[in-house]
């Protein structure tokens, strides 16, 4: 798809990758780099090659996840790259000494955008090439990372490495950088303390340059000290970006309400590829429409409550399977969650929440009283799930986002006796 969409007509590929080459050859020129790269680049010239570039030209297409559907290019200038790039460096007090582990893959926003943030201060970058909980702890031992950035699933894998694991000296890093779900309370206590760094949260996507809001370093201290407002919450909007809740007709809304996410930035990328009506929905002279709902509270946190095409409508009620994962996932016993609605004779929709439980948790009973419980005390009747159910692992995607339709998908082909169920009141 991506091929045929993007028109490309060449490819750069290294050696021992050829043999994975998925695309057919006869429509695409390939370039393949060997091992003579470094040779190669160190006898070139150090001038830029003569090139009628304006700023404000298309420099790159990122195709999106394609979670909800076929993947979207979305165009991205080069001046947006250089926004995008002082915008994550300035939210992360990144600092040129700094050595980069270089873990999600580059096709996607948070592994391409953030590369050319780290080179934007000629920081150096070691590339993990597949994610190994085992061989990243080793790469930062011996090239002395300082920074990196995760998806909780590969947090919790490398904390359980430390674990039961031979000794580690670490004391190089300094933060950890992560997305695409939230971290619970425990596991950010235990990521400090046994990776002895900070922990940042960003919110973003690839229409915005990836990165919107900070999580920072102090507030996960404040959250593990017990501040429980911002527990919920991805953070305030960076230095180069604005944030504003709108309802249906584009009008701002005061804090606490609910509405659609509008980022409006100079790091906002200029469109869709081939899809101009799209384009013109999603990015909009006042910022970009991002199809996430959420609000702010009296001090700009933004809180994300889930995707307009996520929400569930449970007797007449919206309910948005973000505000409930972000209730459970503060329970040590949770190492990821996502909430999904399935369909029921009585309420139309009711949400299901589907747990992966930290290993120590066997007592799979005993996890749902307290889950339950503390649904029953966050959230109003109609938004706590009906069930509960139990697995290893949830399917991801390439950038870490969990695939919800997989997940519908195998809840509709699970027997009822397979899953541990818990049923709840519709108060």
């Amino acid at each position: 798809h991506i091929v045929d969409d993007s028109g490309a007509r060449a490819a750069i590929v290294h050696g021992d990758q050829f043999d994975r080459f998925a695309v057919p050859l006869d429509t695409l020129d390939p370039f393949m780099i060997g091992n003579d790269y470094e040779r190669r680049l160190a006898n070139a010239s150090p001038a830029a090659p003569p090139c009628a570039t304006s700023p404000d030209d298309m420099a790159v297409i990122l195709y999106t996840s394609g979670t909800t559907g076929r993947a979207k290019g979305v165009m991205h200038a080069h001046r947006a790259l250089l926004y995008q790039a002082a915008d994550t460096n300035l939210a992360t007090e990144a600092q040129a000494s700094d050595v980069m582990l270089a873990t999600t893959p580059f096709f996607t926003a948070g592994g391409m955008l953030r590369t050319v943030s780290w080179l934007y201060l000629g920081q150096t970058m070691v590339i993990h090439q597949r994610f190994e909980p085992e061989r990243a702890l080793d790469e930062i031992e011996h090239h002395k990372i300082t920074f990196t950035t995760f998806i909780p699933t590969m947090l919790q894998r490398t904390l359980a490495m430390i674990e039961s694991g031979p000794p580690r000296d670490l004391s190089s890093l300094r933060r950890i950088s992560y997305g695409s779900a939230p971290v619970p309370p425990g596991l950010a206590e235990r990521a400090m303390r046994l990776l002895g760094c900070d922990l940042q949260q960003r919110y973003g996507l690839t229409e915005c340059g990836g990165q919107a809001t900070i999580l920072t370093p102090q507030d996960h201290r404040d959250i593990v000290a017990g501040r429980n407002s911002i527990l919920t919450s991805c953070g305030r909007e960076t230095p180069m970006c604005v944030i504003r809740i709108c309802d249906a007709e584009g009008r701002s809304l005061p804090a606490h309400e609910v509405g659609e996410i509008v980022i409006e930035s100079p790091a906002n990328a200029m469109g869709y590829w081939n899809q101009p009506e799209q384009t013109a929905a999603t990015f909009r002279a006042d910022g970009v429409r991002t199809g996430d709902m959420g609000y702010l509270d009296a001090d700009n946190y933004l809180h994300v409550t889930g995707r307009k095409t996520d929400m569930i409508i449970s007797g007449g009620f919206n309910v948005y399977p973000a505000e409930i994962e972000r209730v459970i996932a503060q329970c040590d016993g949770v190492e990821l969650v996502a909430v999904v609605g399935v369909p029921d004779a009585e309420w139309g929709e009711t949400p299901v929440a589907v747990v992966v439980p930290h290993p120590s948790y066997t007592d799979l009973e005993a996890l749902t009283a307290e889950l339950s419980t503390v649904c029953r005390e966050q959230l109003a009747g109609y938004k706590q799930p009906r069930r509960f159910a139990y697995r290893n692992e949830l399917p991801l995607g390439p950038a870490g986002k969990i695939l919800k339709g997989r997940i519908r998908e195998d809840l509709d082909a699970t027997q009822p006796d397979a899953v541990i169920a818990h049923q709840q009141s519709a108060d």
